[in-house]
């Protein structure tokens, strides 16, 4: 590996007495930080490889990749740098890979390429047929393996509301946990607790219309709502001991922080308080939390108070960052030079610690979309200074939707309209979206509610 040292991450004015000296000229004193390790590709070619995942055995990442097929396939690669291997390659797209607990098999949802809808499917992790667990005329999304491996919990979504089912890994009939039909948008991002007695999982609430955290018992149950606030809460992910809940949180600006709550239920704790903060991780010893924040990979101390951790550097798109199980590695994809999304790994053992800009310093960009949709949506949005912007549609779960917008502009006020069509021209399905400015170190999310 190839070390570098990077100055200034910190940058302080000082008139002090040898200034005034030397005539009252403003020094900036740039702070010299620590070394920083270089990124590592694990991928080159020019296809988007998407959501990579550690096998359990660290020595794999398996993630979704567009191919020739022109379909997103499951694929693996050693962690080590090495041959890509294709897992899946029908005319059928395969998404949100996961890895079973004994590193035996993969979990994904796949799009029937005759009815458009996703179901959970399994592989072997050394490849071979593909095994259908869910079959019914409904979407199933987002599935995750229980600790002990024998349950797949998921989403399922039918044309007017979603629920958070389990179904056995080796095949059987799906069981109901959280079904509550009183609520529009439903239920997302279920995830297993390491004892596997509790899921945790995002619920849209009707009144008020915020995203908050709920658990229920993995046998089924009574739901439990972990937060309760005037926010939305996104990704919410167990600690390794299962005493703890992390996730992303707009506050009182509309941008996402990092934020934790005892699984028991309790007070919020806020880890972060820059802006625009994704996609949080804990890490195997439990001590750190990874995440993207403006196109970068940090950590933060999980006990909070802590400065933020830089661990990437330069001007590239990354996000979803996944600790290794040794806790030494992350990885996560990044837009690199190839203009095409690549699986790399950085070191989390080192990095820059940076002082939070205060907002004044940092909000430079502001973004109000029209919440109604007979013509589309209008979005506005301005800047302060010259500065590349990516404009982005997400649906509720974070899958991107469309791009807007990706280049630099001048400073000025602009306004652009989204005709509710993703990547394909296909109108998308009445539901929540987020949209996504980003520029420099800045990003703001607003929602939009699709209604036709």
């Amino acid at each position: 590996m190839i070390k570098y040292s990077k100055f200034i991450l910190q940058r302080r004015c000082d008139m002090s007495s040898r200034n005034k000296m030397l005539g009252g000229i403003l020094a900036c004193v740039f702070l010299l930080a620590v070394s920083l390790w270089a990124e590592t590709p694990l991928t080159s070619d020019s296809y988007n490889h998407f959501h990579p995942q550690w096998s359990p055995d660290g020595n794999w990442i398996v993630y979704y990749k567009s191919d020739t097929t022109n379909y997103f396939q499951i694929y693996k690669v050693p962690s080590a740098g090495g041959t890509e291997t294709a897992l899946t390659s029908d005319s059928c797209s395969h998404e949100y890979p996961q890895w079973s607990s004994d590193g035996n098999w993969i979990v994904y949802d796949r799009q029937d390429a005759t009815t458009g809808k996703y179901y959970v499917y399994k592989v072997s992790s050394a490849g071979g047929i593909e095994t259908a667990l869910t079959s019914e005329s409904y979407n199933y999304n987002f599935p995750q393996w229980s600790s002990d491996g024998n349950w797949i919990a998921y989403r399922k979504a039918d044309a007017h509301f979603h629920y958070i089912y389990k179904v056995p890994s080796a095949g059987g009939a799906e069981t109901a946990l959280a079904s509550d039909t009183t609520y529009a948008c439903g239920y997302y991002s279920p995830q297993w607790s390491p004892d596997g007695n509790w899921i945790v999982y995002e619920k849209w609430e009707a009144t008020p219309y915020y995203i908050q955290i709920y658990k229920v018992p993995s046998a089924g149950g009574a739901e439990t709502a972990l937060t309760s606030d005037s926010c939305h809460h996104f990704r919410p992910q167990w600690s390794q001991d299962g005493n703890w809940i992390v996730y992303q949180r707009s506050d009182a600006t509309g941008c996402f922080q990092i934020y934790k709550v005892p699984s028991a239920g309790g007070e919020e704790t806020a880890l972060t308080s820059s802006y625009g903060n994704s996609n949080p991780q804990w890490s195997p010893d439990g001590n750190w939390i990874v995440y993207d924040k403006s196109w970068h990979i940090y950590k933060v101390s999980s006990a909070g108070g802590g400065a933020e951790t830089v661990l990437t550097s330069g001007s590239y798109e990354r996000a979803y960052p996944q600790w290794s199980p040794d806790g030494n590695w992350i990885v996560y994809h990044k837009r690199d030079a190839t203009n095409y999304k690549q699986i790399y790994k950085v070191s989390s053992e080192v990095g820059i610690e940076e002082t939070p800009a205060s907002p004044l310093e940092s909000y430079i960009l502001k973004i109000k979309p029209t919440i109604s949709f007979s013509c589309g949506v209008v979005i506005n949005y301005s800047i302060k200074r010259e500065e590349r912007v990516s404009l982005r549609i997400y649906d509720f779960t974070g899958r991107l939707v469309k791009e807007l917008v990706n280049k630099k502009v001048e400073p000025g006020n602009y306004t652009i309209r989204w005709d509710g069509a993703n990547y394909n021209g296909e109108k998308v399905r009445n539901g929540c979206y987020l949209v996504r400015l980003e520029s420099g170190k800045f990003s703001r999310t607003e929602k939009i509610v699709v209604i036709r």
